[in-house]
């Protein structure tokens, strides 16, 4: 008898965890979609031209990065500019909480919801797999403790392309909270 209860509880674990890989797979694939229409909104795009026109050294400013405080006009000006707050109202609408980084082509961040452990993204896989991939494709990492959150993050990265343009003009990255991916439905407005 035990060995019964025991062969239908492995089954029964097993049905639910595929049930459970299967929803999680479909908000994987309705968030991508998401996350490629919001690489295309037009406050995100002349944000990365604008600084694109004239980039920092992303170098050198990572150097600096560590020490800046709060009150610093240079980390104000990639976490207090319209692109970030227009990801971080479009992570609240999707996940409550999470994180947005807009990357420019060189590297360095344009905006971040937040501030990173580091300015400069350019060797990073987020950046790295997703600059050079067509518009409407995603580079997806799951599950990942992020350093300057603290969540453990499902990160969709898309490059993002000014309309002019065959090439990419830098990245989107959205860390989505996985625990918060987990118990809701985020496109159930689809």
């Amino acid at each position: 008898m035990r060995t019964l209860c025991a062969f239908l509880m492995l089954i029964c674990s097993a049905v639910c965890a595929e049930t459970q890989y299967a929803a999680a797979y479909n908000h994987i694939e309705c968030l991508e979609k998401e996350v490629t229409e919001l690489a295309s909104h037009p406050q995100l795009i002349a944000g990365i031209n604008n600084y694109n026109s004239s980039p920092p050294n992303p170098q050198q400013m990572d150097k600096i990065w560590n020490s800046l405080k709060p009150e610093d006009q240079r980390l104000g000006d990639i976490i207090n500019n319209p692109s970030a707050d227009e990801m971080r109202d479009w992570i609240k609408h999707i996940s409550i909480q999470g994180e947005g980084l807009l990357i420019g082509r060189n590297g360095g961040l344009v905006a971040a919801t937040e501030k990173t452990t580091d300015f400069w993204q350019g060797d990073e896989a987020q950046f790295l797999q997703a600059i050079g991939l067509t518009a409407g494709q995603v580079y997806v990492q799951s599950e990942m403790l992020d350093e300057s959150t603290h969540l453990m993050l499902i990160k969709i990265s898309a490059p993002v392309y000014n309309p002019r343009s065959r090439h990419p003009i830098g990245v989107l990255v959205i860390g989505f909270d996985q625990f918060v991916i987990d118990f809701i439905e985020p496109c159930k407005h689809r």
